[in-house]
């Protein structure tokens, strides 16, 4: 008990001796108010200083979550547009294999076109033709009449398309391999 006596007596004599040494008469304990005291103008210097990086942090968060909200709303606008994209992929895609499709019927109507014709004018046509039309042609036709029709052309012609078709069947027989 004498020590905590003497703890409260030492305090009182910190607390009022400057006071009294100075000579005020109205001495009073330390207020509890909001309001800061300083003892020096370093102390409020470093206090103006703390409540401007304050602010700073302050618009620098509302900056960030600005720009969080802004990368998110981009982040859905590039999702939506890769959904569209993707639907286009699938429209070209379709329309692709749609036309592929067509121009197979067309080159097989073309076949049966020539088959019927006699082989020594559909070899003067051959030989006019593009030489990836006709193979594709010639690769439609039955044999015998694919046949008749290069034995109608010069050697030159038959050779080089006979040469590319066959290019054309290894090709076709990797492509199902694989």
């Amino acid at each position: 008990m004498k020590s905590l006596l003497s703890i409260c007596f030492v305090l009182c004599l910190l607390f009022y001796l400057p006071a009294i040494l100075v000579g005020e008469e109205n001495i009073s304990p330390p207020s509890s108010s909001t309001e800061p005291k300083f003892g020096s103008v370093e102390e409020r210097r470093l206090l103006s200083e703390l409540q401007q990086e304050q602010q700073t942090i302050g618009r620098e968060r509302e900056e960030i979550e600005k720009q969080k909200n802004d990368l998110k709303r981009l982040e859905r606008e590039v999702d939506k547009k890769l959904e569209e994209l993707q639907t286009l992929r699938k429209n070209i895609e379709e329309l692709l294999t749609e036309k592929t499709i067509q121009e197979k019927q067309r080159i097989q109507e073309l076949a049966k076109m020539y088959e019927r014709m006699s082989p020594v004018n559909a070899a003067n046509i051959f030989i006019r033709l593009d030489k990836d039309l006709t193979i594709a042609i010639l690769a439609q036709m039955k044999t015998k009449a694919a046949a008749k029709i290069l034995d109608n052309m010069d050697k030159r012609g038959a050779v080089a398309l006979t040469s590319a078709f066959s290019k054309l069947q290894q090709k076709n027989i990797e492509d199902k391999d694989n």
